[in-house]
């Protein structure tokens, strides 16, 4: 195993952010330090696979050095590097927490645990747009209450399944999921196990937008996705809410959120569907929660 490491500073990280948040998977990542240390890392089978994908990067962003910062590990050595940066989150009694820490970890009474091995791609939770969509999920299981069980619930771009996984361990009784990536199916329905949730109860699929939705309808749909693909599924996603349904989206920049929220209210009025919208702001990222009234 190979890896690269090289300090970066603030500017570059944000741009770098959201090059791999629009990529379908990435042997890179990003790691911070407080205080405002950051770290581009990578982990490549082959010396080569490493100076290409290296190469590959610097087309985009040819502030980095040409010369990468090369060194041979372990694999047990890469896998303990993320466990330097991958740390438990949680929002309300919704807790995500590393494999690895399983066993030291308390979890207090009442709580509910999603279990994240670090090897798993496609997110731990680590990313503020996935956080913000926890806390709409959380928000809605407490405004439903003992009926949110019973609601229906699509994720469209599932990742790593962690958000419709959580849905199941708050209390809903089945899910639907779905990633134009094969691979992030692989993966979910590997998270899924780790939790002891058993198959099915999740139903996952390799599929993208209009073909996972296919002119289905659900109480609440996650979109954590980018701002350009919501804006170009605008009518699919908006069918897809349910009466009285809510559509949780994320994946946006901040700076985006005007457009982003202009472009699905003109498409909502265009259907007659009246909704309302509020949004949060994450670090450099934000979410679009609508509401169909």
């Amino acid at each position: 195993m190979f890896q690269i490491k090289h300090t970066i500073g603030q500017e570059l990280t944000d741009a770098i952010d959201l090059y791999l948040y629009e990529e379908e998977s990435s042997p890179w990542s990003l790691l911070s330090l407080p205080p405002g240390k950051y770290f581009l890392q990578g982990g490549f089978e082959s010396e080569a696979q490493a100076r290409t994908d290296w190469d590959t990067l610097r087309a985009s962003f040819p502030e980095l050095p040409e010369n990468a910062p090369l060194s041979e590990l372990k694999d047990s050595d890469w896998k303990d590097t993320y466990k330097q940066y991958l740390k438990p989150w949680s929002t309300s009694n919704l807790h995500w927490i590393p494999l690895w820490e399983k066993e030291s970890y308390t979890l207090p009474e009442g709580a509910v645990a999603i279990y994240l091995d670090a090897g798993m791609a496609f997110g731990t939770g680590a990313h503020e747009t996935t956080r913000l969509c926890a806390q709409r999920l959380i928000e809605y299981r407490d405004a439903t209450g003992e009926a949110f069980s019973k609601k229906t619930l699509i994720d469209a771009g599932c990742g790593s399944g962690i958000l419709a996984l959580s849905a199941i361990k708050l209390g809903l009784e089945s899910a639907k999921a779905f990633d134009i990536d094969p691979e992030a199916i692989r993966v979910s329905e590997e998270n899924a196990e780790v939790n002891g949730i058993k198959k099915g109860i999740v139903s996952f699929g390799t599929h993208g937008l209009e073909s996972g939705l296919n002119e289905a309808q659900a109480d609440f749909v996650f979109a954590n996705i980018q701002a350009d693909i919501l804006c170009s599924n605008t009518d699919v996603l908006l069918k897809a809410v349910a009466p009285k349904g809510v559509l949780a989206m994320s994946g946006i920049l901040a700076h985006e959120l005007e457009d982003v929220k202009d472009c699905f209210l003109k498409h909502a009025k265009a259907l007659n569907l009246p909704v309302s919208t509020e949004s949060r702001v994450m670090g450099e990222w934000a979410d679009l929660c609508l509401k169909r009234d």
